[in-house]
């Protein structure tokens, strides 16, 4: 079965990190919603553009969508998504702050998405400019709190690695060590890899590590579109088994108010979880099981149940 991801954006080359990626994780078909800003008036949704979204798994947003698609249009994908059951995944960017505080269509096109998407994804800055609250934890959980479909938001740290926050569990995940080559399309890479986690119900912090090793792989090459990390350089990645933990910043941001979280850290090493510590899944233990599926993958195309 085809699972299909479809990219609402403007720009070409999200056709190359999509693609590149999810053939080689053989889940999905990359479709561009508009690919010109000639249809930049449009404001209602093509029946071809609607059988898309009915037949995608996984309606992708980009907040730089905006720069070139009408508000109203973005909203309109949205709001036809949630009414078939699509999922929407929403990464604002660093569009986020403009659009916050632009024109009264853009506020609340933003809002809407904000509100009505399944998962969203952002960096520690972004996430602090649209909550006001510094800790990345704590400012996720507000958007929680806020979102009427919101299952995961996954907060994204560079070399500190990721975060993905639930209204029941915070999972931790340190970035792999790298040589930084090209960031360029590392983020948009990340996503992709989330989108693969989600769509497969693979456990959360497996899905932050993959998409980790996804996005570090991503910069030790360079540029974006069909240049990003190929499945092997992921897989060659977890294998290496080399994590940028750091325990003092990790200790930092759940130090705070975060009773009644189950909290999950990955780590070298395993300790098991109690009242006052997390519990730690073994890298190890999530190469061991994620490795034969994604090598599966690789050989036969498709992802094993």
């Amino acid at each position: 079965m085809t699972l299909v991801v479809l990219v609402l954006h403007t720009k070409p080359f999200y056709v190359g990190f999509w693609w590149t990626l999810c053939k080689d994780m053989a889940f999905a078909v990359v479709l561009i919603l508009v690919r010109s800003p000639a249809f930049s008036w449009m404001s209602r949704l093509s029946n071809e553009v609607k059988i898309a979204i009915r037949k995608s798994k996984v309606l992708f947003c980009n907040g730089y969508g905006f720069d070139e698609l009408a508000p109203g249009l973005i909203v309109s994908a949205l709001e036809y998504a949630v009414e078939v059951g699509t999922s929407v995944f929403f990464d604002p960017g660093p569009r986020g702050k403009s659009l916050s505080s632009g024109t009264p269509e853009e506020r609340r096109a933003l809002s809407e998405f904000l509100r009505m998407s399944d998962v969203l994804l952002l960096t520690s800055e972004e996430v602090e400019s649209l909550t006001g609250i510094g800790n990345p934890i704590l400012a996720g959980q507000e958007l929680l709190r806020k979102g009427v479909r919101t299952k995961w938001v996954i907060v994204k740290m560079g070399s500190k690695g990721s975060i993905l926050i639930t209204m029941s569990s915070i999972s931790c995940a340190p970035a792999f060590k790298v040589n930084v080559v090209d960031t360029v399309g590392c983020g948009d890479s990340f996503v992709a890899a989330i989108a693969f986690g989600f769509i497969h119900n693979i456990p959360m912090v497996c899905t932050l590590t993959i998409a980790n090793a996804v996005g570090g792989a991503t910069a030790m090459g360079c540029g974006a579109g069909r240049n990003v990390a190929t499945l092997k350089q992921v897989i060659d990645l977890m294998r290496a088994a080399n994590l940028n933990e750091d325990d003092n910043f990790l200790k930092e941001l759940l130090d705070e108010n975060l009773d009644g979280q189950e909290i999950t850290l990955l780590s070298k090493m395993v300790i098991n979880g109690s009242n006052n510590q997390p519990n730690c899944v073994a890298l190890q233990k999530v190469v061991s099981e994620m490795l034969p599926k994604l090598e599966y993958a690789l050989v036969k195309g498709v992802v094993p149940s």
